[in-house]
C-alpha cells in the first residue's frame, strides 16, 4: 500500500500517466495529514471527458490522506464555460503481503444552467476519465519493485519524508517519533518539467495524436 500513497509526492506522473499539466505542486505532512496542493491547465493533446468541448480549462486540486489509506480529493476546473466542482475519494486495505483493494468514488456537482440530462452525461464521462487514470496507475504498481531506498533527482519529490510520515501507522504508538509527525512542506519547481511538457504536447498536436477514453489514437492530418 506503501507505493499507492507515494503518489502524492510524484509531481511528474500527473502529467505522464493522468494527463494533466501541473504548474504548481506542493505537499504539506502534519500529523496523521498528508496533503498535495496541486495547480495545473488541461492539455490539448488530451480529452478524457473531464472537461466541456475541448476548451482549455486551469484546475486547482487539494487531495489529502487521513491516515494511511482514506484520500479526500476536491477539485475545481474553471474554463470558458465556468467553474465545475468535484470530489474524489479513494481508500484502500492491504488483504496479503502483495495485495491490497483499492476503492474509488468521484462525486460532480451540477454547473448552473445545465440540465439533469446535461450533467449525468456529464458525470458519466468524468468518472470514466478518472476510472482511466486509475487504471494507468493500476498497470504501474502491478509491475512495480518495491525499492526502499531509492534514487531520487530533486523533482521526484520528497519520497522519503512521506514515507517517514506513512511509517507511523506501522509501528506501536510508544515508537512514533516527532520526525514521523511534524510539520513538513515541499513545494517543486515546475518550470523545467514545463518546457520539454509544452515541447511533448506541441509535437503531439503536430503529429495528429491524441489521447482519449480509447487507447491512444493517431488522427491523420489534412
Amino acid at each position: 500500500c506503501r507505493e499507492i500513497v507515494d503518489n502524492v509526492v510524484d509531481m511528474a506522473h500527473f502529467f505522464y500517466v493522468h494527463y494533466s499539466f501541473p504548474t504548481y505542486f506542493k505537499n504539506v505532512f502534519e500529523g496523521h495529514i498528508a496533503s498535495q496542493y496541486m495547480n495545473g491547465r488541461s492539455r490539448p493533446d488530451v480529452d478524457l471527458g473531464t472537461h466541456y468541448s475541448g476548451e482549455e480549462r486551469v484546475s486547482v486540486s487539494q487531495a489529502s490522506y487521513y491516515g494511511p489509506s482514506y484520500m479526500i480529493n476536491p477539485m475545481r476546473s474553471t474554463g470558458g464555460q465556468g467553474t465545475l466542482e468535484s470530489i474524489l475519494i479513494n481508500c484502500h486495505y492491504p488483504v496479503s503481503p502483495t495485495s491490497f483493494v483499492l476503492q474509488w468514488g468521484v462525486m460532480v456537482k451540477r454547473p448552473a444552467g445545465v440540465s439533469m440530462q446535461e450533467a449525468e452525461q456529464y458525470a458519466q464521462g468524468f468518472a470514466a476519465g478518472v476510472e482511466k487514470g486509475f487504471l494507468q496507475d493500476v498497470q504501474i504498481w502491478r509491475n512495480k519493485a518495491k525499492i526502499d531506498n531509492p534514487l531520487l533527482c530533486e523533482e521526484d519529490g520528497p519520497v522519503y519524508q512521506l514515507r517517514r510520515w506513512y511509517e507511523q501507522f506501522y509501528v506501536d504508538v510508544e515508537d512514533v517519533t516527532p520526525q514521523m509527525t511534524q510539520r513538513f512542506e515541499c513545494e517543486i519547481d515546475t518550470e523545467r518539467a514545463k518546457e520539454f511538457w509544452h515541447k511533448q504536447v506541441e509535437e503531439n498536436l503536430a503529429a495528429g495524436r491524441t489521447v482519449g477514453l480509447e487507447p491512444e489514437t493517431t488522427q491523420a492530418k489534412d
